[in-house]
């Protein structure tokens, strides 16, 4: 059996309402995130898009994010499968002048049996 998904790093140890808060926080951001990406699913983004993108109006999206999240939740879910890292040659100028990478929602994911969602 495979290792539960991990939503929310715990770095410092927080007492359990807390806890349970800052994960379900990351939830709704992971939701946000894949959901923004799925939509868009022909088109690639950088962490700094999407974060900006999401941002511009949160009351759509229910959340506000921080750029680390929205960085954290593409790492994870490109881990899962759910996006794809694009290739070196479509990144793009990032906001302090340095290349940035772009990802993709993977159309060809397939949800594994044993998946909680």
């Amino acid at each position: 059996m495979s290792e539960p998904e991990l939503i929310f790093h715990d770095t410092v140890p927080l007492p359990d309402e807390q806890l349970e808060k800052a994960r379900d926080t990351a939830i709704r951001q992971r939701d946000c995130v894949l959901l923004y990406f799925r939509d868009r699913f022909s088109m690639n983004f950088t962490p700094v898009e999407v974060w900006h993108a999401l941002n511009e109006n949160p009351v759509t999206w229910g959340t506000v994010i921080m750029l680390n999240s929205v960085r954290r939740t593409i790492t994870n879910l490109t881990k899962e499968g759910r996006l794809i890292k694009c290739d070196w040659s479509e990144r793009r100028m990032g906001q302090y002048g340095k290349d940035n990478r772009t990802w993709r929602y993977n159309i060809e994911y397939i949800k594994p049996l044993n998946a909680r969602r």
